[in-house]
């Protein structure tokens, strides 16, 4: 019974930095929405790669991490992954034009999709997970 309670505590906390890691991830992508210059010159200042390299870099990270936490037991790697596919969808939103996603004038869009990224991945993370 002790390996019960255990493994609740493992998965709260499991869940409360993943938390953490969204808010901490909703606040930088609110920096970079109001702020979309200094954060294009920003990424194009490190490294020296273009601005387009980083999301992609970022998304191609988050889903070799989400493949890699099929694999195994533990459920914080598929969110972690999918928390940086989601991150590089909205550093490519904002790279390409924030209001460029609004279809037929509807302005949540933009902000919706990242959000879906993320929960139908951690979806697909929870049924396929051993």
């Amino acid at each position: 019974m002790a390996l019960d309670s255990r493994q609740e505590k493992s998965r709260m906390w499991s869940w409360l930095l993943l938390g953490l890691v969204l808010v901490i991830g909703v606040v930088i992508a609110n920096f970079a929405v109001k702020n979309p210059e200094l954060a294009d010159q920003g990424m194009d200042a490190v490294l020296g790669l273009p601005a387009w390299a980083f999301p992609t870099i970022g998304g191609a990270l988050g889903l070799v991490i989400f493949w890699i936490g099929l694999k195994v037991e533990s459920d914080w790697p598929e969110a972690i992954g999918a928390l940086l596919v989601a991150g590089s969808v909205t550093a490519g939103e904002v790279l390409v034009g924030w209001s460029s996603f609004e279809l037929f004038g509807v302005a949540a869009i933009p902000y919706a999709l990242p959000v879906v990224v993320f929960i139908v991945m951690l979806m697909i993370g929870l049924s396929r997970s051993k």
